[in-house]
């Protein structure tokens, strides 16, 4: 016997397209600590920044958001990085109609009024929904 699946297709595909992202930002930081690095920036109290937003002196700032920049244009990954956030969108998308086509009757006019009209109530129906366990719901589009 096959066991009931707990997550459906449109929370895979979330959970995917969030862990591509933030692999593709982390890549994002880790090309801006280098250049930090590299270039033995320090901040006026001697802290080394984690990232070129955290640079204190305007002219350093303004250097190594230009030249990082440069670089993550340059390599691909800032396209990278849009694509992502329009696939993180799409499922995004997907995961809150999941969730209104389960909705109860009485709620789901509120909640599709909600989510196009606040992001709080957007990114709460989305957290709802990841953490729903679909093997309880019956019938309303679990798919393995």
């Amino acid at each position: 016997m096959r066991k009931k699946s707990t997550t459906n297709s449109a929370q895979r595909a979330y959970m995917l397209a969030k862990a591509h992202l933030q692999a593709l930002r982390e890549q994002e930081a880790e090309i801006e600590r280098a250049y930090i690095v590299a270039h033995g920036i320090h901040n006026a109290d001697d802290t080394i920044p984690e990232r070129v937003y955290c640079i204190d002196d305007a002219e350093t700032f303004d250097r190594a958001s230009e030249e990082t920049a440069a670089k993550i244009e340059g390599s691909g990954l800032w396209a990278d990085i849009l694509a992502a956030e329009e696939s993180i969108k799409a499922a995004e998308d997907a995961m809150i109609a999941y969730g209104l086509s389960i909705a109860p009757a009485g709620i789901r006019d509120t909640l599709e009024r909600g989510v196009k009209e606040n992001y709080t109530i957007r990114l709460k129906v989305i957290d709802a929904v990841f953490r729903l366990d679909v093997s309880s719901v019956r019938g309303k589009g679990v798919t393995a």
